[in-house]
């Protein structure tokens, strides 16, 4: 593995002010958007109906397996927790406080702007419309958060991010390509589980993945060394030369 003389990460106090301060932000208001929603009721649910979901997505609604939920959930644990594998090597281990800051701003962004869309579009799930699926499974408020999904956005963050940071600490690995594709297989993997349990219709974790892809992507971006020029005088007086600095 190639060893990087310094980090290509950095830590700015400020910036991490802000991007901590909008992610928290969006938190609160995703609760005080939800708070006063109510669960369906049993008189609403008689108003749902497979035929008015859209044809691509219509398959979910035949879907219910609460084990496959339950899967998906612990694996979704489990890729959350995936990007702290990065703390075995030497190179991440030195930048732990960057580490850490970015792996936390990914879990929160992921979080925050998965839960303002569901509160904002309050979309059912796929379930809601299966007459196979116990009613009280369906009178809860979570059966309303359907879009997008909270899992795969999770899983995509999660992976991006991992095999992001993978590369750019090691760029002549030649387990790079391996890393990227074990870490989207299981995010892929989470996602399919949560259309095959019922909880998600296919737009929903497109949708999510997308997202998770973004936030996996842009948070260890936004942290990247910028290449910076200074011009100063040179300090020979008779000579109108400029001499550049390169802060890297």
């Amino acid at each position: 593995m190639a060893s990087l003389a310094q980090s290509v990460y950095s830590f700015d106090a400020d910036d991490e002010a802000i991007i901590f301060g909008v992610g928290i932000t969006l938190g609160i208001v995703d609760n005080l958007l939800l708070k006063p929603r109510k669960p369906i009721s049993i008189e609403e649910l008689e108003k749902f109906s497979r035929e008015n979901v859209n044809s691509f997505d219509r398959i979910a609604t035949y879907n219910w397996s609460p084990t496959a939920s339950t899967v998906s959930d612990i694996l979704l644990v489990v890729s959350i927790a995936s990007p702290l594998f990065l703390l075995s090597s030497s190179n991440v281990h030195k930048d732990i406080g960057t580490f850490s800051t970015m792996y936390v701003e990914n879990v929160i962004f992921s979080y925050s702007l998965t839960y303002l869309a569901k509160a904002i579009e309050l979309r059912p799930r796929p379930y809601i419309y299966n007459e196979m699926v116990p009613v009280q499974e369906k009178l809860n408020i979570g059966s309303t958060l359907s879009f997008f999904s909270g899992h795969s956005t999770m899983a995509f963050s999660s992976a991006v991010f991992l095999s992001t940071l993978f590369q750019k600490y090691h760029p002549g690995s030649k387990s790079i390509p391996y890393v990227w594709g074990t870490t989207l297989m299981a995010a892929s993997v989470v996602a399919y589980l949560r259309v095959y349990s019922g909880q998600h219709f296919p737009s929903d974790i497109i949708t999510g993945a997308v997202a998770g892809c973004l936030i996996g992507y842009l948070i260890p971006l936004i942290h990247e060394h910028k290449e910076s020029t200074e011009v100063l005088p040179n300090n020979i007086p008779s000579s109108n030369v400029f001499s550049f600095n390169i802060n890297f």
